[in-house]
C-alpha cells in the first residue's frame, strides 16, 4: 500500500512539474493546428497564462482569457483549470476539466450574455430575440457520445421574441437538474409577458427529447400573438396552447 502512495506521489509531482514549467505556447502550437480553436497572443506557462484572443469555428471570438491550473484535483484524478475570460465584453468565469476515465466538466459557470448574440451563435432562422440571458451553471458533465447531465439555472431577463410581430415573455427561468433517470431535466417557468409559459424539456433514454410546455395568452397578448402561436403549439378549449414533442436529439442537431 505504502509502495503504491510513493508511485501516486511521484507521478503527481512529476506532473505538476511539467504543468509548472511548459510553456503555454508550446502546447497552443499543437490545437492551433489540430483542432477549430485558434489561440494568439499566448504567455505564461501551463500552469498560469493568459491568451489575447480565443476564436472557436472562427465564429466565438473571447479576449482577455487568463488561466491557472487547480493542482490538487489530480489527486482525485481529474485535469481542471479555472478560466476568467470575455465575450463581446461580457465576463465569463468556470472551471473546466477532464478526468482520468475521459469525463468532461464544467464547474461553477457564470456568464451573462444579450439573447441577440446568443442568437447570432446558434444559427436561429427568421426569429429575432431581445434581453439578458444570464447562465449559472453549478455542475456539467459528459463523455463522448453520451447524454449530458447539468445543474444550474439559466435566467433571461426582459425576454421577447420577434418573427412578425414582438411578443413579450417577461422574465424566464430555466432550471435544470437531473432526473430520476440521471438525465438532463429542464423546468421552464416566466413571470410577466404577453404568455405565461409552464412546462418541461428533458433527454430521455435512447438519446431522444421530450417537449412538454404550456402557453398562455395574457390579457396584453393580441390577436397576431395568439395565431402565431397556433403555428406551432396545439390549442386547448380554455384558451391555452400546449407544446408537446418528442423525438430523436439528431433530428435537431
Amino acid at each position: 500500500m505504502n509502495k503504491r502512495v510513493y508511485i501516486l506521489t511521484a507521478v503527481i509531482s512529476y506532473l505538476v512539474l511539467l504543468i509548472a514549467t511548459i510553456p503555454a505556447s508550446t502546447i497552443s502550437s499543437i490545437i492551433n493546428d489540430n483542432s477549430p480553436i485558434k489561440i494568439q497572443g499566448i504567455n505564461g506557462t501551463l500552469w498560469h497564462g493568459e491568451a489575447l484572443t480565443v476564436s472557436i469555428n472562427n465564429s466565438i471570438r473571447l479576449q482577455a482569457t487568463e488561466w491557472s491550473f487547480t493542482a490538487w484535483k489530480l489527486l482525485i484524478g481529474q485535469i481542471a483549470i479555472d478560466v476568467e475570460t470575455k465575450y463581446l465584453n461580457n465576463n465569463i468565469n468556470s472551471e473546466i476539466g477532464t478526468s482520468f476515465l475521459g469525463q468532461y466538466f464544467i464547474n461553477d459557470l457564470s456568464a451573462t450574455i444579450h439573447a441577440k448574440d446568443l442568437a447570432q451563435i446558434a444559427a436561429i432562422p427568421l426569429a429575432q430575440l431581445s434581453g439578458l440571458i444570464s447562465l449559472n451553471i453549478e455542475h456539467a458533465q459528459w463523455r463522448q457520445g453520451e447524454l449530458p447531465l447539468a445543474t444550474g439555472e439559466i435566467s433571461w431577463k426582459d425576454a421577447a421574441i420577434t418573427v412578425a410581430e414582438t411578443a413579450s415573455l417577461g422574465n424566464i427561468s430555466i432550471l435544470l437538474t437531473e432526473s430520476d433517470q440521471q438525465l438532463l431535466n429542464a423546468e421552464i417557468k416566466n413571470q410577466g409577458g404577453d404568455i405565461k409559459i409552464s412546462g418541461s424539456a428533458e433527454l430521455v433514454p435512447e438519446s431522444d427529447y421530450a417537449v412538454n410546455i404550456k402557453l398562455t395568452p395574457t390579457a396584453s397578448a393580441n390577436n397576431n400573438i395568439k395565431q402565431s402561436l397556433g403555428l406551432f403549439a396545439q390549442r386547448q378549449r380554455n384558451g391555452d396552447y400546449v407544446l408537446k414533442k418528442s423525438g430523436s436529439l439528431k433530428q435537431i442537431m
